[in-house]
C-alpha cells in the first residue's frame, strides 16, 4: 500500500483576504520548520511519504483550489492520499488515520450552521455575513444544487483534512469540472432563493465545490469525526484530549510549540 501525506505553503500570500493577515503569515513563517516536522513525523507513523508543496500562488482562493488539484494528481501515483492544511498539527499520540477510517470513501469533516429565521435576520442586520462564513458557503452549495433540482442538505465539508484512496479521489473529477463549477456558481448567485445579503457573498470556493460534487453525484463518503479535524477557532479556543489532528484556524501555534 503506497501512501502519501502532503501539504501546501506560501509564506507571502496576498493578505487581502479574511484568512490571511500580518499575524497569521508571521505565525506560519515563524513556526514553518515545526509545522513541517510534525507532519513528517506523522507520515512516518502512517508509513507514508510526505511532500510539502511550496507554491508561487499568492491568491488565497487559487491556493485552495490547488490542494484539490494536487490531490487528484497524487491519485495516479499513490494508493491512499491524505491532504493536511499547513495549519493542521498531528499530536504525537495521534493514530494512523489511514488505518482508522474507510479510505475507499472520500473522508472529510462536515460543518453545519443552522440558523433560525429570527437569528438569521439579526445576523444579516449586524453585518455578520461574509464570504468566508460557513452559512453563506452552505447556501451557495444549496443554490447550485437547486439549479440541478436537488434540495441539498445543511452540511459543508471542511477540506483542511481530506483523505481517500486513489479510486474514490478520481471520482470527484474536480479539476476537469472547475470551469463549469465557476459558471454554475455564477448562475446560482444570480438565481438564488436566498436574500441578497447572503447571495452577494457567494464566491468561487473549494469547500463549496467539493460539497456540491459529493452530494450531486452521490460520491461515497465518510463524515470524519471532529477528532480528525479538531478545529480551534473563536468558538473552540484550545485543544482537548479528544483531538488527534488539530486545525489551528487562528494560527496560535505557540499553544503547541511554545
Amino acid at each position: 500500500m503506497k501512501r502519501i501525506i502532503f501539504s501546501i505553503f506560501n509564506g507571502s500570500i496576498d493578505q487581502n483576504h479574511k484568512s490571511t493577515n500580518d499575524y497569521k503569515l508571521s505565525q506560519f513563517n515563524k513556526y514553518k520548520d515545526q509545522l513541517i516536522e510534525c507532519k513528517q513525523d506523522y507520515a512516518k507513523k502512517c508509513n507514508a511519504d510526505f511532500v510539502l508543496h511550496e507554491v508561487p500562488i499568492t491568491d488565497y482562493n487559487t491556493l485552495q483550489f490547488e490542494k484539490i488539484i494536487q490531490l487528484e494528481k497524487y491519485a495516479y501515483q499513490y494508493d491512499e492520499i491524505l491532504y493536511l492544511d499547513f495549519d493542521v498539527i498531528p499530536i504525537p499520540s495521534a493514530r494512523s488515520i489511514f488505518d482508522s477510517v474507510d479510505t475507499s470513501k472520500i473522508c472529510m469533516h462536515p460543518l453545519k450552521r443552522d440558523l433560525k429565521h429570527g437569528q438569521l435576520r439579526s445576523a444579516l442586520n449586524d453585518g455578520w455575513m461574509d464570504n468566508q462564513n460557513v452559512f453563506a458557503k452552505t447556501c451557495a452549495k444549496k443554490s447550485m444544487l437547486l439549479l440541478d433540482g436537488i434540495n441539498g442538505n445543511d452540511h459543508l465539508y471542511n477540506t483542511g483534512v481530506t483523505l481517500g484512496n486513489s479510486e474514490i479521489i478520481k471520482k470527484i473529477n474536480f479539476t476537469k469540472q472547475l470551469t463549469d463549477l465557476h459558471s454554475l456558481l455564477d448562475e446560482a448567485k444570480e438565481d438564488s432563493l436566498f436574500p441578497e445579503e447572503i447571495s452577494n457573498n457567494f464566491y468561487y470556493n473549494n469547500e463549496v465545490y467539493i460539497s456540491y460534487l459529493v452530494e450531486r453525484y452521490n460520491i461515497p463518503h465518510v463524515d470524519l469525526t471532529m477528532n480528525w479535524n479538531f478545529i480551534i477557532d473563536d468558538v473552540q479556543t484550545y485543544p482537548t484530549s479528544a483531538g488527534e489532528l488539530l486545525h489551528y484556524v487562528r494560527k496560535e501555534f505557540d499553544q503547541v510549540f511554545g
